[in-house]
């Protein structure tokens, strides 16, 4: 039983509180076992970390990445790389998310439980994992890269989706989902940027077929989330019982209030729409994607104060790909210029622990849960920018085991 004592901290605990100083935590067994201010324990301590008064505070979060999508050609990928190349890369994709300081992160397609259970064996270096393994589109969807030429069984393997129609379709997608071991299902539920077929303002699968998945998930004891720029798909979604909106970028205070009485989460994801727009062409994007990034940027950071005006449960996602990759704590800043500092740190921690139904378990620092710790070596608070900036991390803990320690 290891016993690793924190101390001389600024305490940054992410419950809603406001920062600590002279803070220490004790790690034991893997789980934080005391938080206390002043004196600190002193006896039977295998090893202490002095922050010298550095902040302290939980691991972050990212609420909606893709460990998969290594490349910036997204239609493509599936023809050029199979799927144990595919392996490979989204280990190594998830070995850099967690030296950004991400400890916990929610796959929103592409990767299957079996990733979920390498990192549990301590198999690869990772955050902590949710997945959903393939996302379910409608044909010619957001996840339905085939071209016309290819509508054959074959070219479906290595896909980021799986093509269901009709309530009988969509329900045995879900089933088949939930049976590989996904901790949700993932629907197309609306035109996107990537897919080369449809635009973003669209509405895909009808109430029928949303209901249908909603069912299959909620008898398994899972929830469902949605990919969704258009308001009356959003709409569609809320009401058929579809537990978090993904991106929501055209989002207008109608449909917030229907998310709302339906308690419905919305995960903005502006670091892509971000990163894309600027270096969309020197990442070779297609012209198609480009355009319907910059596009549903124009939108992502007003309806984000809709949100937070009328009161919705907001998460935190960065959603990038590609050469995107290591730039998930962009996120962090952009939301941080509409709901301040503190708020957007919160989305990025306590909030994903919520959203993902871990809240007893990660989010925050408070005995017994899991020892995800950052120490970082200026305030957070001061400069949300400082996660962008790996020197910045001074020590990334992930169950009580150090992934990093230059203190």
């Amino acid at each position: 039983m290891s016993r690793i004592l924190f101390k001389n901290a600024c305490l940054l605990d992410c419950t809603g509180k406001d920062p600590v100083d002279g803070a220490w935590v004790l790690v034991e067994d893997g789980l934080i076992a005391e938080v206390g201010q002043g004196k600190s324990p002193r006896s039977k301590i295998d090893e202490t970390v002095d922050c010298g008064g550095k902040w302290l505070m939980p691991g972050l979060i990212d609420g909606h990445i893709h460990a998969s999508l290594f490349t910036n050609d997204l239609s493509d990928l599936h023809r050029k790389y199979l799927p144990s190349t595919g392996c490979f890369m989204a280990a190594g994709i998830l070995k850099d998310t967690l030296l950004q300081g991400f400890t916990t992160v929610r796959d929103a397609g592409g990767i299957d439980a079996g990733f979920r259970v390498a990192q549990a064996m301590g198999l690869i270096t990772s955050p902590r994992l949710q997945v959903c393994g393939r996302s379910i589109t409608m044909t010619g969807g957001h996840a339905d890269p085939r071209l016309p030429s290819e509508l054959c069984p074959p070219v479906t393997e290595g896909m980021l989706g799986v093509v269901a129609d009709g309530v009988d379709e969509v329900r045995k997608a879900a089933r088949e989902q939930l049976r590989r071991g996904a901790d949700y299902i993932k629907i197309m539920a609306g035109g996107g940027c990537a897919s080369p077929a449809d635009e973003p303002d669209t509405v895909q699968y009808s109430p029928e077929e949303i209901s249908a998945i909603v069912y299959e998930a909620t008898a398994a004891g899972k929830t469902v989330l949605s990919h969704n720029y258009s308001n009356r798909s959003m709409q569609l979604c809320a009401e058929c019982g579809v537990h978090s909106i993904e991106h929501g970028n055209y989002l207008d205070r109608k449909t917030a209030k229907v998310l709302k009485k339906h308690g419905c989460w919305l995960v903005p994801t502006m670091a892509t729409y971000e990163i894309m727009s600027a270096r969309g062409e020197e990442f070779g994007l297609p012209a198609y994607f480009l355009r319907k990034m910059k596009e549903v940027r124009e939108h992502s950071e007003n309806a984000l104060a809709i949100a937070v005006d009328e009161g919705l449960k907001i998460g935190s996602g960065s959603d990038v790909v590609g050469s995107g990759q290591p730039y998930k704590a962009l996120e962090i800043e952009l939301k941080a210029k509409v709901m301040g500092a503190m708020g957007a740190i919160l989305c990025t921690t306590k909030n994903n622990a919520e959203l993902m139904g871990m809240e007893k378990k990660i989010g925050s620092v408070e005995a017994g849960k899991y020892a995800d710790l950052l120490v970082v070596r200026k305030d957070p608070l001061k400069d949300v920018r400082i996660f962008q900036d790996r020197d910045n991390l001074a020590v990334i803990m992930q169950g009580g085991q150090f992934i990093k320690n230059t203190l």
